[in-house]
């Protein structure tokens, strides 16, 4: 140990007495401070302009395009001027063969050598460590776990690349030639990751062995045993593989046992980083101070009551235009998104299933006019490189899933035991199922004698779950692009005709919405029958109504106002109402509480004012109201058959119609109510709360923060660094 260390002061001298390792100190700096500024001075200079921002801390430092993100990309090419010449320049001397004939061994020299560079990188991480604490400094409530876990991640790639760089270099004498290979390799493993992902027996060593996505998760905070293990293994390979080279100069030995060391070392360290990177034998820490990258405790509660493996089947239509989100090359990104639930599901097996079939890409018929399915399968499959004969017939796939009522869309079915449900991707900019769908999901297969069945009456001219209008309410229940649509959120969605029908024992909530007929005496007493039953129910009017609503609201104690609520507006129509909500409201719900506090407004184009008097035992709450409180939603509740019943009225049916959820302008509360609505009605079973708290951290001091980092990093630190560089080359230089 102690030669090592003689070896590594000796080497760590030598560093610095080249300007090479002065100028990496001098610039590395100022790099990431042009970085860390912008974005500090960008979100400082929003939030002082009225903008609101959460989780500052994962804003400015993680992501591809943060703080760190943005320091990893320039590292590569800062490591092989450092390297270049550990070996490279004692082979070009001649000192290597003084070294090699000498009693210190290979070993020795080799780890000597690199632990010179990392406390080169101990020092570098000290920098980014200040670079940390000024943030604090600007930054209130910082989540410097995270940081800490960010700064980890660039030591560890910093070692990673020193010990490849030094392994280049004992290839050859000249230290240009050393420092452009390193370059090579390190080209080679960041890019490696994209090549052959469309072969399923290649992609998984590709992804494996690439660097490039490997601090990707220590960045945003969570830390697994896969990611730590692979950087000890690059590590520990080149070194290995160093020592191989050296020894094999000091050494003669066959060809054969030459090659069978290097092949029993690489195939050690492909061994151990296979059996490390299965699920099951991964570990993980969450470094945020919130938890934010570990599923919700709902979530992981749910899991644990699995006693059955879980499957994820894909099915990729190559002829719908979100083909692309499925195709070949994107299988492994696309099982990097079950990462949070493979570490709790280490079985959990995902299969991808090619098949084309009618689908509703508009563009791809227009512009192919005349082609079968079956030729645009050939065209798409030939430009795609696939191999069509692979993919699934339609009539193939019909047998053995029914996704017509998915419209032949990109699609995942989830399987469990004998319980399968659907799982499906979205038309926004997230696109992919979040914690809340998936869990949904899996409450389906876990649970089902949970999922609520929300039926909807039909027959006096009610507001359609299946038209698209602006005014009915398919967005908010069965609209399969929405991410907030009932059936997206673990609900049955169902219809009832009381002409001809009884009112389902399966239906969890009965929603009566905007009815335009009058109910007959026998369909009013299939709705008394269910309300005295104890069943739940949401019932929404529209001004003019009261015939019809009044009726159904009248053993509640709930009447419909005869007038329309208008108020004086400058943008608006006068029957255009922004309700707020009342301050009673707040005792049901903390988000009802929050948006009071807030002052958030609910959009309700055309509404009746809601009079009522307590009856039938029921507790009445003002929800929403208007700028003469006067109540335009309310919430009953009672207890029967030894549970609370809960029935939501509203004078307005719009307030979740389509035209409403989708509303610009003003910015309205119309979709997160409706939400909450859904939830209150079947007792917050769905959909799931996987709701966490945001972190509270705020850029509040960017000003100062700004000028004190600018005056350290552009001024103090390398002027100083130059100063004392200078002065220890002059010094060299004279002796």
């Amino acid at each position: 140990m102690k030669t090592i260390i003689r070896i590594a002061r000796h080497e760590l001298s030598t560093l610095f007495y080249s300007p090479v390792a002065w100028l990496v100190l001098i610039i590395f700096p100022i790099q990431a401070a042009l970085d860390l500024t912008k974005y500090l001075q960008m979100i400082g200079r929003a939030q002082r302009m009225g903008q609101e921002f959460t989780e500052i801390t994962e804003k400015i430092f993680a992501g591809p395009y943060g703080f760190y993100g943005g320091v990893k990309n320039t590292l590569y090419l800062y490591i092989p001027l450092l390297t270049m010449g550990l070996i490279s320049r004692e082979i070009h001397s001649g000192s290597i063969k003084l070294l090699l004939s000498s009693p210190i061994k290979v070993k020795d020299i080799v780890l000597g050598k690199y632990l010179a560079i990392m406390a080169y990188a101990m020092i570098l991480l000290g920098i980014l460590g200040v670079f940390g604490l000024m943030s604090a400094y600007t930054i209130t409530d910082m989540d410097y776990k995270m940081v800490i876990s960010g700064a980890l991640s660039l030591y560890l790639l910093i070692c990673a690349y020193a010990a490849i760089g030094l392994f280049m270099s004992c290839l050859t004498s000249y230290q240009v030639v050393a420092a452009i290979s390193t370059l090579a390799v390190l080209g080679v493993l960041n890019f490696i990751g994209g090549l052959f992902q469309g072969i399923d027996l290649v992609r998984h060593i590709t992804y494996f062995l690439a660097i490039s996505g490997r601090t990707e998760q220590f960045i945003n905070g969570l830390i697994s045993t896969e990611d730590v293990i692979y950087f000890v293994i690059v590590i520990v390979l080149f070194l290995s593989l160093t020592m191989l080279k050296l020894q094999s100069d000091r050494e003669a030995k066959p060809f054969k046992v030459k090659f069978a060391r290097y092949a029993l070392l690489i195939g050690a360290c492909c061994l151990f980083g296979y059996i490390s990177s299965r699920p099951s034998l991964t570990g993980y820490i969450d470094m945020t101070i919130n938890h934010h990258r570990t599923l919700h405790k709902n979530s992981i509660a749910l899991i644990k009551k699995m006693d059955k493996p879980l499957k994820i089947t894909t099915y990729i239509n190559v002829l719908d235009e979100n083909y692309y989100l499925g195709k070949p090359e994107s299988k492994s990104d696309d099982e990097k998104s079950f990462m949070q639930y493979r570490r709790f599901i280490p079985g959990l097996q995902m299969d991808y299933v090619y098949y084309y079939d009618k689908a509703k890409n508009t563009s791809l018929y227009k512009n192919n006019p005349g082609l079968s399915n079956e030729a645009l399968a050939r065209k798409v499959a030939d430009i795609q490189g696939l191999d069509f004969n692979a993919l699934t017939s339609p009539a193939q796939i019909r047998k053995m899933v029914d996704l017509h009522t998915e419209e032949n869309r990109l699609v995942r079915q989830l399987t469990y035991g004998d319980q399968k449900t659907f799982l499906r991707y979205f038309s926004d900019m997230m696109i992919y199922p979040s914690e809340q769908e998936i869990t949904a999901a899996l409450k389906r297969l876990i649970e089902p004698g949970k999922i609520p069945t929300f039926t909807f009456l039909t027959g006096n001219n009610e507001r359609s779950v299946d038209r698209a209008g602006d005014a009915d309410y398919r967005t908010a229940t069965k609209e399969m692009s929405f991410r907030y649509s009932l059936i997206n959120q673990g609900f049955n969605v169902d219809t009832v005709c009381l002409q001809n029908q009884a009112i389902s024992e399966k239906t969890t909530i009965l929603c009566i919405a905007d009815p335009k007929t009058q109910f007959t005496k026998t369909d009013l007493d299939k709705i008394q029958q269910y309300i005295a039953g104890g069943g739940n129910l949401l019932v929404s009017g529209e001004p003019g109504r009261n015939p019809a609503v009044n009726p159904v609201l009248q053993t509640l104690g709930v009447q419909l106002s005869i007038d329309t609520i208008k108020e004086k507006s400058r943008d608006f129509a006068p029957d255009f109402i922004l309700a707020s909500f009342t301050k009673e409201a707040a005792s049901i719900s903390s988000k009802y509480k929050m948006w009071s506090d807030a002052n958030a407004i609910v959009s309700m184009p055309g509404v009746t004012g809601l009079n009522y008097t307590k009856a039938g035992g029921f507790d009445v709450v003002p929800v929403l109201q208007d700028k003469k409180n006067m109540p335009l939603a309310l919430i009953l509740t009672r207890k029967i058959n030894n549970r609370q019943q809960r029935i939501y009225v509203s004078g307005d049916a719009d307030f979740m119609s389509s035209a409403e959820l989708y509303r610009g302008r003003p910015t309205t509360t119309n979709f997160y109510l409706m939400t909450e609505v859904f939830s209150w009605l079947n007792y917050g079973e769905f959909p799931v709360d996987v709701y966490k708290p945001k972190l509270l951290d705020v850029v509040s001091n960017d000003v100062k923060g700004l000028f004190m980092i600018r005056l350290f990093f552009f001024g103090i630190l390398p002027i100083s660094l130059l100063i004392w560089g200078t002065t220890l080359l002059v010094y060299r230089k004279k002796r």
